[in-house]
């Protein structure tokens, strides 16, 4: 397989391409907070290697992406990052499987509601209005950048089941965060507007059973909301991507494209 790096109008990507003719539709990867396109080093190789163009990109302001102006930076919404989701799926050419991560998720889910995608795979996704849940106490700041979280408590948040020096390995990378994205996923889906009448294409959800921040039973009402195929594996947390057993997880979401998506 081949492996690219761009810069394409401002939003870095990987791109990686199957050894050969590719053998199904491409997918685009959708980090989440305080994340990046290495959230899906795996995952992107795993399935190139299955015959499919895989494309991971950082969010603006996150890990090689362009930077924007703080006060620009803090008042933007997890929605906004559709810009650079648009950017991504432009330069793949074609109307993409879509797999992303807690607030990607409504990431990948505002964006089908304007645009064809073939199929959604949401892990870990953040609720929305309809689907919401209780809200998490976070202190937010809302002028300023919301900082990396403390190694323990993003052990704990995202990085269950890793090796301590993957973990720490992570944690290094993670970038700021926008302050109102964190208190939009903090609010649990009460600040997510979502229109199920328009959103294109088949979607699983997937759920850990050892979930904090995106706990089962809301993923499960997210899903029955939106009709989606739900998967819930109960001795996962929410790092889904990153956490030993990932290949297990991702082979059987391809699985589920082969028999859902086409």
């Amino acid at each position: 397989m081949k492996v690219e790096q761009h810069l394409i109008d401002g939003v870095f990507v990987e791109h990686v391409a199957p050894s050969g003719l590719a053998t199904a539709p491409p997918i685009v990867f959708i980090h989440g907070g305080s994340h990046g396109s290495w959230l899906w080093d795996n995952w992107t190789r795993h399935f190139a290697g299955l015959g499919r163009h895989c494309y991971a990109f950082s969010w603006f302001n996150h890990t090689g992406s362009k930077a924007l102006p703080t006060e620009e930076f803090v008042n933007r919404s997890m929605l906004d990052a559709t810009e650079e989701l648009d950017i991504v799926v432009r330069y793949a050419g074609e109307a993409p499987v879509l797999i992303a991560h807690s607030m990607g998720a409504a990431v990948a889910q505002k964006y089908a509601e304007d645009h064809a995608v073939q199929a959604q795979v949401l892990l870990a996704p953040v609720p929305c209005t309809e689907s919401k849940g209780e809200a998490i106490q976070v202190p937010v700041d809302l002028s300023a950048p919301f900082p990396p979280m403390p190694f323990e408590t993003a052990v704990d948040w995202f990085f269950t089941g890793c090796s301590e020096d993957d973990a720490r390995r992570y944690h290094a990378l993670m970038p700021a965060e926008s302050p109102r994205a964190v208190w939009e996923a903090a609010q649990r889906g009460a600040a997510i507007q979502l229109d199920r009448t328009r959103i294109s294409g088949p979607m699983l959800m997937v759920a850990g059973g050892q979930d904090i921040v995106s706990p089962a039973e809301l993923v499960r009402q997210h899903a029955a909301h939106f009709g989606a195929d739900y998967l819930y594996l109960p001795d996962r947390a929410h790092s889904l991507i990153l956490e030993p057993r990932w290949l297990d997880v991702a082979n059987r979401i391809d699985s589920w494209l082969a028999r859902e998506a086409w």
